[in-house]
This record gives structure tokens, C-alpha cells and sequence, in this order.
């Protein structure tokens, strides 16, 4: 399946996918934990660069390319704009004696 000119991207197809899964993974979770747009962007728009791997066309390839920079600048401006307000809720410390009651 690996059709595209080794040329467009400096790792191997393997490599790349590994790569994108695991920015699904990282940044999903993030939005699932804190709740920031620019994370759900970016969990969106990083495995979207395996797409070329599907579709053999240079016009979809740069298209592709335009869309993933308006992501990269709509996750900035998001995370300095909006959610720039949303600051994640620390957790509670307790105290010794909350710790021991909880316990028993």
C-alpha cells in the first residue's frame, strides 16, 4: 500500500502511522481530561496526514497540506484565546487524617 513517493514524507509509512495513532492517543486524552478545543484540533488534525496513503493524488496531497496549516493556526489561536481561560482543576490535596478515615 505504500504507493507514495518516498520522497513527500522522511519516514517510512510504518513509522508514520505508529506516529499518528499516538498523537490521537495523546491528544484525546487530553481533551478528555482538560477539555481544550485545541487538543480535539489537533487530535483530529495530526492523523489526518495519513490520508495521502489512501488517496494517490498529488492535488489531494496539497490540499491536504493547506487544511493541516489552518489546523496547526486554528489550535494556536484556540490556545491563546480561548482556552486560555480554561485552566485545568487541581486535585484536592487531603489530609492525614481525611487519608486515614477514607482508608478505614
Amino acid at each position: 500500500m505504500e504507493t507514495i513517493d518516498n520522497s513527500l514524507f522522511p519516514i517510512h509509512m510504518g513509522m508514520h502511522i505508529v506516529l499518528g495513532m499516538l498523537a490521537l492517543l495523546v491528544f484525546g486524552l487530553q481533551f478528555i481530561r482538560y477539555r481544550k478545543s485545541h487538543h480535539l484540533v489537533m487530535a483530529i488534525a495530526l492523523p489526518c496526514t495519513l490520508l495521502p496513503y489512501l488517496v494517490d493524488s498529488m492535488s489531494f496531497f496539497y490540499g491536504l497540506g493547506v487544511v493541516e496549516f489552518i489546523a496547526l493556526i486554528l489550535a494556536f489561536v484556540l490556545s491563546v484565546t480561548v482556552d486560555k481561560n480554561k485552566n485545568p482543576e487541581p486535585v484536592p490535596k487531603q489530609s492525614e487524617s481525611e487519608q486515614e478515615e477514607n482508608a478505614s
